[in-house]
C-alpha cells in the first residue's frame, strides 16, 4: 500500500495573485499622490481579508494548514496563534521584500513578527519620496495594524494588537497580539 503523497507548500499561484491585487509600491505611490493615510487602514483590512478568501480555498490549502486544523480540533488549542501567522506569512510574503517574515514570539499567549529595513515595499517607496519629519510619524503603519487586527477578526480570536517599534525610529517595525 503506497503512503500518500502530500503537498507542504504553498502555492506560488496564491502568493502571486496577492501581489498583483496588493501592490506595496502601488499603494505608498497612491499616498504620495494623495496624502490621505486613511488609504493606508482599508487597504490593510482589504489584503489581509483577501488572504484569508484565497488561503482557505482548497486548491491553496496545504498540508502544514491541515496538520493545524487536526492538531487544534483534538487538543482544543494551537489555533493561536498557528493559524493566524499562517496567513500572516502569506500575505506578508506576498507584498513585501522578504524571504522569510521574522517571528519574533510564537507562543499560547502570544505572537509578535518584525519587519526590518529594507523588507516592507510600501516604507522603502515613501522613504524615497518623503521628506524625513513626514516619514517618521510612519504614516503607512496603520495598513500592517489593520491586516494584523483583521485576520485575528476574521479568525474569531480575542487578542490586543499593538506596534510598539516603528521602522524610522528603531530600523524595524515590531507587531505584538497578545491573547486577551
Amino acid at each position: 500500500m503506497a503512503t500518500p503523497k502530500y503537498n507542504y507548500r504553498i502555492s506560488e499561484d496564491l502568493f502571486q495573485t496577492i501581489e498583483q491585487e496588493f501592490d506595496g509600491k502601488t499603494i505608498a505611490k497612491k499616498f504620495l499622490e494623495t496624502k490621505d493615510p486613511s488609504i493606508f487602514e482599508e487597504y490593510g483590512k482589504n489584503w489581509m481579508t483577501r488572504t484569508y478568501e484565497l488561503g482557505t480555498k482548497p486548491e491553496y490549502i496545504d498540508r502544514t494548514y491541515e496538520m493545524i486544523k487536526i492538531a487544534a480540533k483534538k487538543t482544543g488549542q494551537l489555533l493561536f496563534p498557528h493559524e493566524a501567522q499562517r496567513f500572516i506569512e502569506i500575505a506578508y510574503l506576498s507584498v513585501h521584500l522578504m524571504s522569510g517574515v521574522n517571528i519574533y514570539t510564537a507562543t499560547a499567549n502570544e505572537l509578535s513578527f518584525k519587519v526590518m529595513e529594507g523588507q516592507c515595499s510600501i516604507y522603502e517607496t515613501l522613504k524615497a519620496e518623503l521628506p524625513e519629519d513626514e516619514l517618521a510619524t510612519l504614516p503607512c503603519k496603520s495598513a500592517c495594524l489593520s491586516a494584523v487586527k483583521t485576520i485575528f477578526k476574521i479568525l474569531k480570536m480575542p487578542v490586543d494588537v499593538s506596534m510598539p517599534n516603528i521602522m524610522p525610529k528603531d530600523g524595524f517595525c515590531l507587531f505584538k497580539s497578545i491573547k486577551k
